[in-house]
């Protein structure tokens, strides 16, 4: 065999190629099998060794605590009022409470009995017909605990009540409410425009233009500017309507506190139904060994669909802040998730950092400011302000799908994420952009329809062309298949850099073919406007310009949300 063999050269050289193949082969199928874990553990490690945390020491320092605070003032509150109304008799007069749960000046509670069976429709008499706000709750009943909402501020209001007996039969009574002056923090709302028949205002006109404040009071405006709702406890970005219809708002532990570290869910009574408090204790950049408090969660919460909620977050660390999120268990507060962005971007976007300063010395790499669940498809969009990047991501195993960002500084490795203009189209892509959304989807979930606010600020990459010259409220149509974006509509380049804002502002969908805009940081942060426009005429059907207001609390977001979202 082995004279064969050397008679025949070309057969041995096969024999060795084939052997190689196949070892090659299996090692290449041992290590394509292996891959993505090494490279989960290597990019966690890298991400430890450059000044990140582990999972577990970021679970240890971010776990909150659930909090009594205000829930038992709120049941005492609830029990007062229903041992007061039982104490009543059926056609006497009503006892009428205004800011019943101390906290919301511009409510009331009307205590009554009926001698028949009925339901209740409330009218807060405004200044016009589209200001006027109508509410009815359903269910007839004899014993009567009418909420109010929606109220003006410092003078007398009038709140007709009808009652309908399961006949038809209606009697209607009207009652007073007295209120005080608005404080001066809210600052001053000049109506510009108001066209209430174009507005997209709700049943019984009760959906108002909320002002979230950065940090500060949160108030909603009515078709004429007017506001008709504030809360006395100071809120921090975070003002979210849950599908329950309560509300999630990002607050202080204590009035005197100066970080925002009470996650709480409320209602627009001021009534409290569970809060979550974080210390926010972590270590400094100048000396890790030292500690000082900071705020935890930052710019976003949103509810997940089994009730969860998922944060945006400070995760401890003593060199990066703000790019980071955790999912905490609704009932206990435990947190159940954590995705460290660092660990799916590449490494040169948080290691060469240098766009933005801040004077803690800490690495605001990325900024993350806003996130939407996509639940059907497994899909988590965040927004990224320093890096000028929207991302989609695989929830369950936090894998990157695709990058929206202007090809600057992206690494040959992580081309193939990016999303380029769709054939035919030159796409202005986003920059410093604020409140992603999912508006749409087409083709089984390939084809995302998003909106956002465009800053259009280039602050790591972006349209250098435009850069500050205007922001805008923008919709693109994203194809996840292909790779490819097109912008659908905008507004906000025509006013120019008389609305250009460096920092905050929203673009959200209200119903009517309508956006409301939020310009939030106007003139330097001395002015936030907020604009519904019609997105088929780009005509504007709702201006307010919001000024004189506190250092800092320029408002974050503007939004469009009922005072009855459930019909309480």
């Amino acid at each position: 065999m082995k004279h064969d063999l050397r008679r025949r050269p070309w057969l041995v050289g096969g024999l060795i190629i084939i052997v190689l193949a196949l070892v090659g082969g299996t090692l290449y199928w041992q290590q394509s099998q292996a891959k993505p874990v090494k490279d989960v553990a290597q990019h966690a490690k890298q991400v430890e060794d450059l000044g990140g945390l582990s999972t577990a020491t970021i679970k240890k320092r971010l776990q909150p605590t659930l909090s009594t605070t205000g829930i038992t003032e709120t049941q005492t509150l609830t029990a007062k009022y229903t041992k007061t109304l039982k104490s009543l008799s059926a056609g006497a007069a009503a006892k009428v409470i205004t800011n019943p749960y101390k906290t919301s000046p511009l409510s009331a509670l009307i205590l009554v009995k009926t001698k028949q069976a009925t339901q209740v429709t409330t009218e807060v008499v405004g200044d016009t017909k589209a200001t006027t706000l109508t509410h009815t709750i359903k269910g007839y009943q004899t014993s009567h605990k009418i909420g109010v909402l929606g109220l003006y501020a410092n003078r007398t209001n009038h709140v007709k009540v009808t009652y309908t007996t399961k006949a038809g039969k209606k009697t209607t009574k009207t009652y007073t409410v007295k209120t005080g002056k608005l404080p001066s923090d809210i600052g001053t709302n000049t109506l510009k425009t108001s066209t209430p028949s174009k507005m997209s205002l709700g049943t019984g006109n009760t959906k108002l233009t909320f002002a979230v404040s950065s940090q500060g009071l949160t108030y909603g405006l009515d078709a004429k500017g007017q506001v008709r709702w504030y809360a006395t406890n100071k809120i921090s970005h975070v003002f979210k309507q849950l599908k329950n219809g309560q509300l999630l708002v990002l607050t202080k532990k204590a009035t005197s506190d100066s970080k925002y570290n009470a996650l709480r869910i409320t209602d627009y009574y001021g009534r409290i139904y569970k809060q979550y408090n974080f210390s926010g204790v972590f270590p400094t950049k100048t000396d890790p060994k030292k500690t000082a408090v900071n705020t935890v969660i930052h710019h976003d919460a949103i509810e997940m669909p089994n009730g969860d909620f998922l944060l945006t977050v400070d995760d401890g660390s003593s060199k990066y802040v703000e790019d980071t999120m955790i999912q905490i268990d609704r009932k206990t507060g435990k947190i159940k998730k954590v995705i460290d962005l660092k660990r799916v971007l590449f490494k040169s976007a948080y290691t060469k950092y240098d766009a933005t300063t801040r004077s803690d010395g800490k690495l605001d790499w990325f900024h993350q400011n806003s996130m939407v669940y996509d639940q059907k498809h497994n899909l988590l969009v965040v927004s990224g302000r320093n890096q000028s990047m929207v991302l989609g991501l695989n929830y369950k195993t936090g894998k990157l799908k695709w990058i929206l960002g202007a090809n600057e500084q992206i690494p040959a490795s992580y081309q193939k994420y990016l999303v380029k203009s769709a054939k035919g189209t030159t796409f202005q892509y986003n920059g410093g952009q604020h409140a992603i959304n999912i508006v749409g989807e087409a083709d089984g979930g390939n084809v995302l329809h998003l909106e956002y606010y465009d800053n259009n600020v280039a602050v790591t990459r972006g349209d250098q062309a435009t850069n500050k010259k205007y922001s805008m409220g923008t919709e693109v149509r994203l194809n996840q298949k292909q790779k490819t974006v097109k912008t659908t509509w905008s507004y906000g380049k025509s006013r120019g850099t008389a609305n250009f804002t460096n920092i905050v502002g929203s673009s959200y969908r209200v119903g009517q073919g309508n956006t409301l805009i939020g310009f939030g940081y106007a003139d330097n942060g001395k002015r936030s406007e907020f604009v519904e426009v019609n997105r088929k005429t780009n005509k504007v059907v709702f201006d307010v310009n919001r000024t004189n207001f506190s250092s800092g609390d320029w408002s974050y977001r503007a939004e469009r949300l009922s005072l009855y979202p459930s019909g309480n």
